[in-house]
């Protein structure tokens, strides 16, 4: 919903300002983590509306992603390089079906280009709609902020001075009052990742449900449209970040246990949902579909298992030690 919503925005704005002989820059703050903004630099430039890009943009690049890209010549050289040629692609490619005439537009449309896909505006739209809903649904289950403070470490990164601004905006103990940053960085450091992929199962699924002939349409679509595309993949890098034993056991730090398991049990269900969704528009296992995030990420899972065992562990005793200090008083 929030990347369809972006493309909707700068779409609206771009016409505003052709309409009005104002040429519109819009300015990108890309994070780490995909649910603020990460992932591939090329396909999130090929995902930007036609009408959106003229040949320059401005970017933020915010967090870790500054020391993965740009800590020495190399990395910087390559990733700066990228950034421009997807930049000068994409604009060339608008360049090009803007003048060229439609009887010549269609015979040189590539893949990449607006006119040669169908209108999936208002698939697009329902989709959006359905995953919001769905993630809105769990955020207002009775007892999910327990959830969230017990089962993710949010509580020792709002008392760690580590960020340029505090955690909350106005000290309010809310989800709304809650910062971007702390909300993502919780949920990643427990390996959920929910803000990166819960609700797009249900949507899927739905449309399946409701209309097979559109939904096979999204899935033909999938590597023909950039923006649908951009989130598809986004969704299945998120999924194969999480690990849903790893979120077992963070749901186990939750004292009270019908909270953790109604909570964990509508995040399971979510997950393995998405999943079996993601795998119908990839026609196959995500693993095979999509070797080198997985064979990453396996690499990196014995370490990351010691990790967060240490992690939880560590939570524990501050909590004993935090609730014993607040008794004293």
């Amino acid at each position: 919903a929030s990347l369809w919503n972006l493309y909707h925005s700068q779409d609206a704005l771009a016409e505003i300002g052709r309409g009005r002989g104002v040429r519109i820059r819009f300015f990108h703050g890309r994070g780490g983590t995909i649910s603020r903004g990460g992932g591939p630099t090329h396909r999130f430039i090929n995902a930007l509306p036609h009408s959106a890009l003229n040949g320059d943009l401005r970017m933020t690049e915010q967090g870790e992603s500054i020391a993965q890209k740009y800590a020495n010549r190399l990395n910087a050289t390559y990733n700066l390089e990228l950034l421009v040629a997807s930049t000068g692609g994409a604009s060339i490619r608008h360049w090009r079906t803007d003048r060229l005439s439609s009887k010549f537009a269609s015979k040189f449309a590539s893949k990449s280009d607006p006119e040669s896909v169908p209108d999936l505006s208002s698939v697009m739209d329902k989709l959006a709609e359905t995953s919001r809903k769905a993630y809105e649904a769990l955020l207002q289950t009775e007892g999910f902020v327990s959830f969230f403070r017990q089962a993710t470490p949010v509580d020792a990164i709002e008392s760690s001075r580590i960020g340029s601004r505090p955690a909350r905006r106005r000290g309010k103990r809310t989800l709304a009052d809650l910062r971007a940053i702390p909300w993502v960085f919780s949920w990643s450091q427990a390996r959920f990742y929910l803000s990166g992929w819960y609700g797009i199962g249900s949507a899927l699924e739905n449309l399946m449900s409701e209309d097979p002939a559109t939904f096979q349409l999204i899935k033909a679509q999938n590597q023909s449209w950039p923006p649908l595309h951009y989130i598809m993949s986004n969704a299945a890098t998120s999924l194969a970040t999480a690990d849903l034993e790893i979120m077992r056991a963070y749901a186990e730090l939750v004292e009270e246990l019908q909270i953790q398991k109604k909570v964990m049990g509508l995040i399971a269900d979510e997950f393995e949902r998405t999943e079996t969704m993601l795998e119908k528009i990839y026609d196959g296992p995500l693993p095979i579909r999509r070797p080198d995030i997985y064979e990453l990420l396996k690499l990196r899972q014995p370490g990351l298992r010691v990790l967060h065992d240490q992690q939880r562990e560590q939570l524990r005793q501050w909590r004993r030690l935090d609730n014993t200090c607040s008794h004293s008083f």
